[in-house]
């Protein structure tokens, strides 16, 4: 087995969440910038245009890129990606970064991220909620009555063994919603305690949230 070697540097993800199609052009603008790769996400965001809502359109198709990246890099390929595709103007999408803690499995490399890591204080942060097919636009809806100024829907399937399956009630085909939501830090409680509750995550098998701190986040208005 080949050793793998502890690595001192920092390291950061970049989000960014687009309309369908541009993902790809985004990965190979940070490319430029020494990215050395990406992975692409499908879902739907939420439309907060009264307007449209009122002739039917409810939500839009969006893609999520996150790419893991040198923190020397970091900075220089938000700016690069946001001068090109002009995030402080409004529906061009959202992006936002996040110090990593650990890192396996980049080219034999293995990260355990120093306490003292200097990565700036956040203003924002990030909630990832998983529950049930079909009720991620129950989450949508208490995260926007707790402040949230929207979301980002995704589909997954889960898959639990046998033992947790009986236990939990969960069939292993069950479809699963994934709901990302990026929200002030002056109304992360707010949203939290609002999806908790709405969703009774406190009871088992009804789904579950969890949350970190956005950074050099461009696109949210």
């Amino acid at each position: 087995m080949t050793e793998q070697i502890e690595n001192k540097r920092f390291y950061d993800v970049i989000f960014v969440v687009v309309n369908i199609g541009k993902a790809s052009r985004v990965l190979e603008e940070a490319k430029k910038c020494g990215i050395t790769g990406g992975t692409i996400l499908h879902g739907s965001g939420t439309v907060s245009s009264a307007l449209l809502r009122t002739i039917g359109f409810y939500e839009v198709k969006k893609e999520i890129l996150f790419m893991v990246c040198a923190r020397d890099k970091t900075q220089p390929t938000v700016e690069h990606i946001s001068s090109l595709f002009h995030f402080e103007l409004p529906n061009r999408g959202i992006l936002f970064t996040s110090p990593i803690s650990h890192l396996l499995g980049t080219h034999g490399e293995r990260l355990h991220m120093d306490e003292k890591d200097p990565h700036p204080t956040s203003g924002h942060e990030v909630f990832f909620t998983l529950v049930a097919g079909g009720l991620g636009d129950d989450v949508v809806e208490a995260a926007a009555a707790a402040g949230a100024r929207g979301g980002t829907l995704f589909h997954g399937t889960g898959a639990f063994a046998d033992k947790c399956r009986k236990v939990f009630g969960i069939e292993l085909d069950n479809g699963k919603d994934i709901i990302m939501n990026l929200v002030t830090s002056e109304v992360a409680l707010a949203v939290e305690t609002a999806i908790v509750d709405q969703m009774q995550l406190d009871m088992p098998g009804n789904g579950f949230l969890f949350s970190f701190d956005a950074e050099s986040v461009h696109g949210v208005r």
